[in-house]
Formats: structure tokens, sequence, C-alpha cells
């Protein structure tokens, strides 16, 4: 390993200034992070040999430059964004989604031109040929267009900011008054690199007082093998070269046993991988062990594994805040808003735990249950006050209609077509989460608090702001500012750090893993903007893509100089396809490869894996080969009535009927925003039912004045549903077409002289078993005609005719119509379909038995089914196709796991 730098520092700290012992505080000593400074000042106390010490200030350049006071305001980012938006929305440039998106990359290009000393010319036309010269181009419309957009929002900035001073500006004014504070001399310890600015900071003190660099070793037999196989000459000779040189002068590789890359096929192998390897390290006795992320996706999947093997992670790495379920409920309830409160983002805010917390957990379950039931019966609803109609008149759903009034007084508060400043919309927004009960839950958790804190600290900073936005506005900025903030859990203390590679300086680590090291993530796409290219960049002294790769190489390099341990971990295959590991660690086994006939791959990991997973801890024992079901009931079990529909799916498949009416496994209806074709139907069934009580006898009656009622009650009942889906006008328009047709029929009907009787007409029978119990048989009865003597049972039927001719010429199989027969009793003349959706006709399809004997074949059948029941006689899955074809029950049978299916 290399010298320890922190233990150099320390050494060379108490020699320069022994005069000072035990007080050091005069002098000062910048590190890259306080990680380091824990570091130093643990190594000063450890090496001086005194009872006590008072140790030098340990900082950072940040950090110690904001010990300096300033007299101009902060102008906080979120006020600059807040401005550069309204200049962009005034010029009409961009389209309104993007302009929030626009603002970050120009503050950010707005910061380095700051932080590097980049001066802009007072004039445009200087400013677009200082570009031109940089790109090495003509003047074009894309160049004038980035030279104008930059030159005018950084002059219009700085002249709205009314004297206030950015964090970079502040940054800078603090450097250059840094020097004039000197007062002991300045030991500069490790740190990666230096702006313009801060270089010219330290320059001024070193006129001042004593100023000491202390470095990194450059040389050794690790940093030795990575500079060959990572070479800074761009130059430099072939690697295979480069390998045979390095050979000669290091016969043994300096890496094997230190370094290892392993290649993983999925995802969840390179987690495996990961939480083994620490798991490994952990039992070897090692207390200090990074995972270095540079996969966000690997590296929750190895936390979850860590975690299930009772492993805590330290992560520093965070989340972004956006991705919390405290900033989750906060979008929803402005996405209800400006999306005028769909049912289904309303069920997804009852279905919260942060909303109406004030409440107890079944009176918030009851709302949303409540809610989502009545949707299901009664269709969706547009907005509060129509979702509000589904339950207002129902006693039982009272739980759901006080959360929606609850959700429409906080929704008062946040008017959708008002423009607010962002900070009055984020008070808005703090009242309507205090009237939607959800503060208190937010309090209490810990992602809660951090939203909490950024919502009240932007509305503090952006009150001077005057600028107004409209409240889709807000939420895109909103969604921008959780995006951006990072929530990290502070209060889990752990051996095992999920950490950055910048974050390792100068840190202290037994072993070290590389999370995520492909092609793609590392080193990824440090540096890219929007504005300039690199070349351009680089003239105007910006730091380019390839400072940025340059810095990460130097990190990478001193974290495998310095940890005794290291694993690199990658997807080596993706979407099917390879995935390269990062071409650094590419370069570096090919150079091992030459040089010591070696390639770096870790083989102990790839034995392991099989064995490390967790084992269950009681292992269940295999299943046995699915059977086709045959239940039974005891006679208490045997229902005592039964529907007409319930009695098709008896004779379609018994297990079916078992599923659905004996365990009560009825599939819950779909909330769909469309119209479905059954909903149609029962419209249909509606108007139909209140023309003819309104024209009992049509004949008399012009066609077209039947006609023309028919249509206005069709508009009367289809008003209500078009009102929350458009698209229900192809189904009016339907039946509109068909209007004609049925006048026509009915008056032919009439002919034949039969007259309608009644509609809509609920229907029962009970019938005796010889064990002494009863079965009642019911259902709806939609028309039943006269004719003398007789009567006629109709049915209505907005479905194709085929099918329906096919159950009307075998009442066996079908037993709708023989039922309904059954249902209305004695001298039934006629039972029949009535098909709606014939073209250009309504036809009558008539059951070609007769309909009094098919009623008694029905009643002798289902009498014999359910004495059959009461003995206990099995009811089997029949596995037909056209009984399973749609069947809600097919998972609960597993028909498509019977041994027999599958021969």
């Amino acid at each position: 390993m290399q010298p320890d730098l922190i233990s150099q520092t320390a050494r060379r700290i108490l020699a320069q200034l022994a005069g000072d012992l035990p007080d050091l505080s005069r002098a000062c000593v910048l590190v890259p992070n306080f990680h380091a400074a824990r570091r130093l000042e643990q190594a000063l106390a450890v090496q001086c040999g005194l009872p006590y010490l008072i140790p030098p200030r340990i900082t950072t350049f940040p950090a110690w430059a904001a010990t300096l006071p300033v007299t101009a305001a902060l102008l906080p980012d979120s006020r600059r964004a807040a401005l550069l938006y309204q200049a962009l929305k005034a010029s009409g440039r961009f389209d309104s989604a993007d302009l929030w998106g626009v603002c970050d990359e120009l503050l950010r290009l707005f910061d380095e031109l700051t932080l590097h000393a980049v001066h802009l010319p007072d004039s445009l036309a200087a400013f677009t040929e200082q570009l031109r010269a940089a790109y090495q181009a003509r003047r074009g419309r894309g160049l004038d267009f980035e030279a104008r957009l930059i030159h005018e929002l950084w002059y219009a900035l700085a002249a709205d900011a009314h004297g206030a001073q950015d964090a970079a500006a502040r940054y800078t004014l603090q450097l250059a008054a840094l020097a004039e504070t000197a007062a002991g001399p300045l030991f500069v310890v490790g740190l990666p690199g230096y702006s313009p600015l801060e270089q010219a900071c330290l320059d001024r003190y070193a006129e001042r007082q004593p100023l000491v660099y202390l470095t990194p070793d450059t040389h050794g037999a690790v940093l030795d093998a990575l500079s060959t196989a990572w070479p800074a000459d761009p130059h430099a000779a072939p690697i295979k070269q480069r390998a045979h040189a390095l050979r000669h002068i290091q016969p043994t590789s300096p890496l094997t046993g230190r370094l290892a890359c392993f290649g993983a096929v999925s995802l969840e192998q390179e987690a495996q991988a990961c939480a083994t390897q620490v798991r490994l390290w952990l039992a070897e006795g090692k207390q200090r062990i990074a995972v270095i992320v540079q996969d966000r996706l690997s590296a929750r999947r190895a936390r979850a594994l860590l975690e299930r093997a009772q492993v805590l992670v330290a992560d520093e790495t965070g989340w972004t805040l956006a991705t919390t379920a405290a900033s989750t409920v906060l979008m929803r309830w402005l996405e209800a808003l400006t999306g005028g409160f769909r049912f289904e983002d309303v069920l997804d805010l009852l279905k919260s735990p942060y909303l109406l917390a004030d409440q107890d957990a079944v009176t918030r379950g009851q709302a949303a249950w409540q809610l989502e039931s009545a949707l299901r019966r009664h269709g969706p609803a547009a907005g509060l006050n129509g979702l509000k109609t589904r339950v207002r008149n129902l006693a039982e759903h009272s739980a759901a209609l006080g959360a929606l009034e609850r959700l429409q007084q906080a929704a008062a508060v946040l008017p959708p077509r008002t423009e607010l400043t962002l900070a009055d919309w984020l008070a808005r927004l703090a009242n309507s989460l205090n009237a939607l009960g959800a503060h208190e839950r937010l309090v209490h958790d810990a992602a809660g608090q951090q939203v909490l804190s950024l919502l009240a600290r932007r509305e503090h900073e952006l009150l001077p702001d005057s600028g107004r936005f409209q409240l889709a506005e807000f939420r895109r900025w909103l969604a921008g500012e959780l995006e951006r903030a990072v929530f990290v859990d502070t209060g889990i203390d752990s051996p095992v750090v999920f950490t950055h590679l910048a974050a390792t300086r100068l840190r202290d680590f037994d072993a070290a893993l590389i999370l995520g090291a492909d092609a793609a993530h590392l080193p990824g796409n440090a540096g890219a903007s929007v504005f300039f290219n690199q070349r351009v960049r680089r003239e105007l002294g910006l730091p380019t893509q390839d400072d940025s790769l340059r810095q990460t190489q130097y990190d990478l390099v001193q974290l495998i100089a310095n940890v005794a341990h290291i694993r690199v971990l990658w997807r080596a295959w993706q979407d099917g396809e390879r995935n390269p590991v990062s071409p650094w660690f590419e370069r570096l086994q090919t150079l091992h490869q030459l040089a010591w006939n070696d390639d770096l791959a870790d083989t102990r990991l790839a034995t392991l894996l099989p064995h490390a997973q967790l084992a269950a801890p009681a292992p269940a024992p295999p299943p046995t080969p699915t059977r086709v079901p045959r239940p039974t009931l005891d006679s208490a079990q045997v229902p005592a009535r039964i529907s007409v529909s319930a009695y098709n799916s008896l004779l379609a498949c018994p297990y079916q009927y078992f599923a659905r009416q004996v365990l009560r496994l009825n599939a819950l209806d779909e909330i769909s925003s469309e119209l479905a074709k059954v909903d149609y139907g029962q419209l249909v069934h509606a108007i139909l039912h209140r023309f003819h009580q309104t024209h009992p006898v049509a004949a008399g009656t012009p066609p077209e004045t039947l006609a023309a009622d028919l249509l206005q009650f069709t508009e009367e009942a289809f008003a209500p549903v078009l009102a929350d889906d458009y698209f229900a006008h192809a189904w009016q328009h339907r039946w509109a077409a068909q209007i004609p047709h049925y006048v026509a029929w009915q008056l032919a009907r009439e002919q034949e002289g039969w007259r309608w009787q009644a509609g809509e007409i609920d229907a029962a029978e009970t019938f005796d078993l010889d064990n002494g119990q009863h079965i009642t048989l019911y259902g709806r009865l939609d028309r039943v005609d006269s004719l003398q003597a007789s009567r006629a049972v109709l049915d209505y039927k907005t479905g194709g005719t085929a099918g329906l001719k096919d159950k009307a010429r075998n009442p066996g199989e079908d037993t709708q119509l023989p039922a309904y027969a059954l249902l209305l009793g004695e001298d039934v003349g006629q039972a029949a379909f009535v098909a709606l959706d014939g073209e250009q006709k309504i036809e009558t399809l008539a059951l070609e038995a007769e309909p009094d004997a098919a009623a008694d074949a029905t009643r002798e059948r289902l009498v014999r089914l359910f004495e059959q029941l009461h003995a206990s006689v099995p009811l089997p899955a029949h596995g037909a196709d056209s009984a399973c074809q749609w069947c809600e029950m097919r998972g609960l049978c597993r028909k498509d796991y019977w041994p027999e299916a599958q021969s």
C-alpha cells in the first residue's frame, strides 16, 4: 500500500509547528472533505504524544471561505431560476414544458462562468464574435441564438438581482478576501484540483504566510502499473510494448490478490455478487467497507439483499427525494388538481397512508373501498362533484363522502386557474396538506421531514420574488426541486458504506467494491453540457469533459493505490447483448494479461455465489400434480336461491358455479372510464322500458312521433354518461340509428296481436326438493307481452344474432329463455330474444321448442341438480372451451396445469 497521506501530514504539521505545541490553532489545513478532517485530527492526537492538543483549523475550501462575513444579500438559486423563467417565458423561445429545464442548464453555465472568472463582453456583438472564434465557424442562426440567449439572460439576471449576490459570486469575493486573513501557515492536503480563483487565492496567501502543499505519492508498484495501463501521454507506446517493459521492472504483479474483476450475467447476479463479497469481508473482520456506486439500479438491489441478510448499509449516495413516498403524495395531489380529479387519481390519493392521517386506519380504508365499489357499480364520474354524486345518496358510503368533501376543501386552497407567486403557491400547498390531514404524517416520516423542510426553505427564499405562475408551472417547478434534492438516511451507522468515487478521497477503507463498472457508468458522461461544445469550453476557460475524466481517473487511481482489497463488478450481459466493462478496466485487464498472463478475473466469487443464497427457514415440499377439481358440498352449504345466470353457470361448469356462488369469488367489475357494452345494454333496456310505459300501445300514434319520443328518451338517458365519457357518443349514435327499425318492429308486432304488458319484472319461483329443502329460481324479465290469454316473455339483446339463434335452437344448452318462461308461469305462448343490433332491422328469435314444455324440463332439471348437490354429488370443472375461454376462475381450477389437458 501507498504511505498514508494523512499520517504524513500529521508528522509534517507537528514537525513544522513544534514550537507552538500544544496549541496549533493559528494554522489552517485544507482537506477534500470532513471525513479526512476527522482522520487528521485523530492522527495529530495520536502522534503528538501529549495529554491534550488544540488542533489547527481543518476544513474544506468552501467552508473556509464561508467563514468570511459578507454585506450583500444572498440571491438563492431558487430566486435566480424564477427570474430566468419569467425572462424565458416572455421571450417565447421555448415550450413552456421545457422552461424549468433550460433554467437549470443556464444557472449551471452561469455558475461555471463565475467560478472560472470568464468575463462576458458588454456588447452582444463582441460576445458573438468571441463564440464564433471559439467555434471556428461562420456566423449562423444557431450560433447567434446561443450567443443572444446567454448574453441577454446573463445581464438581465444581474440587473434583476438589485445588488444581491448568488452563491458563486459570493464565493469568488470570499476567495479574493481570504488571503487578507492570513495569520498562520496553511497546509493544503490532497486537494484534487483548483479553479483559477482558488489558485489565485492560494498564491496571494503564500505571499503573506507559509503555504505547504502535501500530495499523494506518484510512484510505487501499484501506481506504476496503473500509470502504464492508463498513460497520460496520448502518444505512449502500444500496450503490448508497455506490458513487456512493466514485466521487466516488476516480475510479480502488485495487483494480484489486490484487485479482481467479476462480470455478472444479470442484474440479480451482480447484486448477489456484491452482497456476497461484502458479507465475506465482514466475516474476515474488515470494519470499513466501501461500495462505490456507479449504477443506482444495481445498488438498490444489492442493498435489499444485504438488509435481508441483516447487514445494514450507511448510504451516503442517497436517492432523489422525488422517489420517496412523501414526495409522491405531494405530486399526486397536484396532478389530481391540475387534471380535474380523475377517478384514478382520487382513488390513489385515498389509498395513500399520508392523506387523512388524522383519521383511524379503518375509516380511511372504508373511504377508499366505498368509493371504489360505487364506481364499479355505477361507473366513473368526472371531478369531485361528479364522484360525490356516486356516493351522496348512499348511507353506507358516508366515509367516502366525507373523504371527498375533505379533498374538495383542500382543493379550494389551490385554485387551478389562478396565477400566484411561487411563495404563495408553497404557502397554499402547506395549508392544503393540513386540510388533508397529511402534515402530521409527514412530520413523523424521515423523508417527509426533509420534504417539509425543503418547502419551508423555498417559501422563505422566494418571498421577495413577485413573478406569477400558474398551478401547472408551479407543479413542474416543484417536481424539479424534488428531483434535485437528495434524501440521505443519516440514522444508520454501519461498517458498510455506499458512496461516490469522489467521496473516497483521503478516507481509510479496509476494502472497496466498485459496483456498476461498465462502460455506460464508468466514466459515464461527466462534464456534458447543453451549451457550448468541448472546444468552445476550453477556449473560454471552462472545464471540459476531458478535465472531468482526468479527475475521475485520478480518484480511481488513488482508491486502488490506498485500499488493500478491491473488487470490480459489472453486468457483462444486458438485454441479451454483451455489456462491456469500463474501458479503463478493460485496458488494465489487457495489460495484466500481457504482462503476467492473468486477466484479473475473480473466479472465487463465481464459485461461491451458488452457495451464498439465503436459505428458506423451512423449505416447502414440492407441490402435488394438479388434478381436475371436484369439490362437494354439505347440505347446509347448498344455496337456497339461484339466479337464471347462475343456473346457466352451473350447467356450463359446476366448478365455475361453486367458485362464484358458494365461495363468492366473483371477480370485481373493472372501473372503466369508457362506456362498456354491458352499460350500453342497460341504457337501452331503461330507454325501452320508459318508451313502452309512455306508449303501451304504439298503434294509432304516427311513427314519426314514436321515433321522436324514443330519440328524446335516448338523449336524456345518455346525457349524464356523455358528461363523463365523450366516446359514449358512438354508442348513442349506434342506438339512435336503430330507432326507426325498432318502431317499425313494434308496430309490426302489434299487428300480429301482441300488446306490451309490463317490463323489468323481478320474478321468482320456489320448488320443493325430496329432502324437504327448497330451491328458489329468480331473475328479471325484460318484457312481457300478451295476446288474448297467451303471454310472451322477451329478452332484449344487443349482441350478435348468430349466437342468439343457436341458443334459441338448443334450449338444453342455454336455459335462459326456458328459465324465463318458467318464471312467467302458465300460458306462455312465446319465449324469444329480441335482437336489437341487427343490420337495418330488429329480429325476434323465438325459442324453437314449446315454451311450456321447455319450462317444465328446466324445472325438473333444476330440482334434480339441487337434490344431487344436497346429496354431496361432486361439482367438477368441465374444462369445455366454450365455458373456459372468458372464465375468471380459470386460475383457480388450474385447468392449464391438469395432466389431462397437457396430454
